[in-house]
């Protein structure tokens, strides 16, 4: 019972008053049809006058005898007397606000309630009794608590629609009162007095809560126990009176408790049992129908046809799994594994798009926080004889994005429930790479293979907001609006990017990832070293290939002045070179670096350098084949605009006559450029061997760009159309040239900043390549 405290004297005064005009107009309206009743509220009415002579403290004298004061107007709301009902339920509430009811009094209440609930009248008013009831104190307790309980789901379950929805909510607000009851328990210190936890006991079920539980957290125990009972459609032990129950609702009032109070569950042990014996087996079992469904494909010969997802409960079970993982990962570490497989597998093709597009969304608020996917990476990847979670949902992301760009219209993995117009794969009119057409705007886009999907969601700052998590009212999934899928997967990979590098190189003040890291690998424990390498080698596969397919699809206007797409892409790619150098990871480091070479060139560009080393990688996660390629090259060149034209650097690989045939470079190719300049400026402490690499390429870029030395040592463009160069340079870069210009140039300035080590990899790659092309200048005499 909740402690009052000493009442203001005009306040229980007023009560007093409230009451007997109350009382008064009770007995006139009972005169004739209702004496028993008239004869009670008399009665009272002396009680009542007799406190507010003998007693100082009035409300404590009325809590004494609140169970005889609540009596006739429990009598009058009996009798169903229209008049009398709104008159008695309002005295009740009364007494329930100055917290002048006692258990007795509160019983005779919750009695009278079911009694009006039976009977179907003054449902809203009814509703309005109980949560003032239950949540003013925790005077109702246990199996009365049940009681006024399992009246409100009565009512969320009669034909009224308004009704319906008050209970809803009144229940949903009970709910949470009584686990607020559990964690006001938890703060009040006892000597530990109670029994051990025996888990076996808790296994059966009960209608008793374990004897190791102080009150208000054994009724919250029943509670939660009862709701995975009627979730799992199985009888309730507590809730006893329950005559139906949507698995829908259910799942929610599952989800607000596990949401808002993580604590409970994770202070009693009782309750995290419950969390691995009851609620993760009824998330599994219900996924069930997920898991089997197989779309557009001929259902397989079995007894029972495999029942089909149902997008009200998918999507609330994916819910649920969210907060599981986020709030739960510790107590739930097996758990979470099947839960984060069932994940990755709901991105599979033949799965629905709807269904699809909800996996990612769950994904996408997992790839944001960097302290889970540390978590994944130990408890998973790092151990010996276990799936490799990581790894798993890294290449799945990439798969689920080349999967759209395979299969962008026909077959199971675009199919939405309700089609819409539908322009995806359909590429505007393009003139010199830009869109044009009537109201066209140049629409940040992805274009591969000759399917055209656009990216929606504001780059970069702008979340894609959940769309299908936080339809909680739709019984259909919607229509999956255009680019959807490959925007989200897209933002998975750079917040993914971010978490890693978040763990590998450290947070700054402004809790960015920083650029470079202060300490050295070598001065961090054995641990922390090998759970970074493996977070790399876990995630550079898959993360290589998806991020190549997208900065070879992505199409935007690249002279803009805001961050694009591209420039994300960019800068995930230099993130990953930069964490691969300072861990002395030199394969995936050259790996990335290559990649941004071969993005820089020409397509089809004959680098012998470059194909070594691309083919030294293990980059067979995406399996782009040969005339893939050649396609998605010859699209790049269509719908890019061109800002160059020049011939290729003779070199001694290069086939005789071919330095003279014409390669075209893009604006794309000129952003990759750029990149490529500022990591080898920024990062070149880390390049190692790779400046091999970087130095080779620049040299071809400014070759076929006609960039000549200056007498000031610094490179010039040559004039816009050359009798004695082939080369042809657009206004659209002649801007750009000196801007290049000046990088390199600092590139080498920059280079007495770099220690002995990266100073003589540096001198090496230039020895290299002058020694090449010596040895090129002889051959061509």
């Amino acid at each position: 019972m909740a402690s009052h405290g000493q009442s203001n004297p005009a306040v229980a005064k007023k009560l007093l008053d409230s009451m007997q005009n109350d009382l008064r107009t009770l007995s006139a309206e009972c005169k004739r049809k209702h004496p028993e009743v008239k004869e009670y509220a008399e009665m009272v009415q002396v009680k009542l006058r007799t406190i507010s002579t003998q007693h100082d403290d009035v409300i404590a004298g009325l809590l004494s005898v609140s169970a005889d004061v609540v009596q006739p107007f429990v009598m009058g709301c009996v009798t169903k007397n229209p008049k009398l009902l709104p008159l008695c339920l309002v005295a009740v509430q009364r007494m329930i606000s100055h917290e002048a009811i006692s258990t007795a009094a509160a019983d005779a209440i919750i009695g009278m309630l079911w009694h009006l609930m039976e009977a179907g009248l003054e449902e809203l008013k009814l509703l309005q009794t109980a949560i003032l009831l239950l949540t003013i104190n925790s005077v109702v307790q246990h199996d009365s608590l049940a009681k006024a309980l399992v009246l409100c789901f009565r009512l969320h379950f009669t034909k009224d629609s308004t009704t319906i929805n008050t209970a809803a909510a009144a229940i949903k607000q009970l709910v949470s009162a009584i686990f607020d009851r559990v964690v006001i328990e938890d703060r009040i210190l006892i000597r530990d007095t109670t029994e051990a936890v025996n888990l076996e006991e808790l296994k059966a079920g009960s209608k008793i809560p374990p004897k190791s539980l102080r009150p208000c957290a054994g009724d919250a125990y029943l509670l939660f126990q009862d709701l995975c009972q009627l979730v799992n459609a199985d009888q309730p032990f507590w809730l006893t009176g329950m005559t139906e129950m949507t698995r829908t609702f259910g799942l929610e009032l599952l989800e607000s408790v596990l949401t808002s109070y993580p604590s409970t569950f994770s202070l009693h042990p009782e309750f995290t049992f419950m969390l691995k014996e009851r609620v993760c087996p009824l998330v599994i079992k219900l996924f069930s129908p997920s898991l089997k469904y197989r779309q557009g494909l001929p259902p397989a010969p079995s007894p029972a046809p495999v029942e089909k997802p149902f997008f009200p409960i998918v999507m609330r079970l994916l819910r649920i799994v969210s907060v599981l993982i986020k709030s739960y990962y510790p107590q739930l570490v097996t758990e979470c594994e099947i839960f984060l497989s069932l994940l990755v597998k709901f991105l599979d093709p033949e799965k629905p798009i709807w269904q699809r597009c909800l996996s990612l969304e769950v994904l996408h608020k997992l790839s944001v926080q960097p302290e889970l996917i540390k978590c994944f990476c130990q408890s998973y990847d790092m151990k010996p004889h276990s799936t490799k979670i990581f790894r798993d949902i890294v290449n799945a992301l990439g798969a689920f994005i080349q999967s759209l760009f395979m299969n962008p219209q026909g077959g199971p993995v675009s199919q939405t429930v309700a089609k819409v117009p539908d322009t995806q794969g359909t590429p505007p009119a393009l003139v010199g790479g830009m869109p044009v057409g009537g109201g066209v705007s140049p629409q940040p886009a992805f274009i591969y293979r000759g399917v055209w999907i656009p990216l929606i969601g504001s780059i970069p700052h702008g979340q894609v907001k959940p769309c299908f998590l936080e339809l909680l009212d739709k019984t259909d999934p919607p229509p999956v609006p255009d680019g959807y899928g490959v925007s989200l997967a897209f933002r998975c990979l750079m917040d993914m990017t971010k978490s890693v590098q978040t763990l590998v190189m450290g947070e700054g003040e402004d809790g960015e990832p920083k650029a470079k890291k202060e300490i050295d690998v070598t001065e961090t424990s054995e641990e922390d070293k090998l759970l970074k390498m493996e977070l790399i080698n876990s995630s550079w596969c898959g993360m290589l290939a998806a991020l190549s397919l997208l900065l070879d699809a992505s199409h935007e206007d690249f002279f803009r002045t805001d961050e694009t797409a591209t420039e994300m892409i960019l800068k995930a790619q230099e993130s990953y070179a930069n964490m691969c150098g300072h861990l002395a990871m030199s394969m995936p480091r050259d790996a990335f670096i290559t990649a941004l070479c071969k993005a820089s060139l020409p397509p089809h560009y004959t680098l012998t350098i470059l194909n070594s080393h691309a083919n030294s990688g293990q980059l067979k996660v995406l399996n782009r084949t040969a005339s893939m390629e050649s396609q998605s090259a010859g699209d790049s060149v269509e719908r890019s605009q061109v800002v160059a034209v020049g011939t290729a650097l003779p070199t001694a690989n290069l086939p005789a006559g071919s330095h003279q045939s014409q390669v075209m470079l893009t604006a794309k190719n000129i952003q990759v450029m750029r990149a490529l300049l500022s990591l080898a400026h920024c990062h070149g402490d880390i390049l190692g061997s790779a400046w091999h690499l970087v130095l080779t390429t620049l040299q071809h870029l400014v070759w076929i760009l006609g960039l000549k030395p200056s007498s000031g040592g610094s490179l010039k463009a040559g004039q816009q159309i050359s009798d004695t160069s082939n080369t042809v340079i657009t206004t659209a870069v002649m801007a750009d040239l000196p801007v290049l210009s000046g990088m390199l140039s600092r590139l080498f300035e920059s280079s007495q900043y770099l220690d002995d080590v990266a100073l003589h990899h540096l001198i090496d790659a230039l020895c290299k390549l002058s020694t090449e092309s010596m040895e090129v200048a002889y051959n061509n005499r």
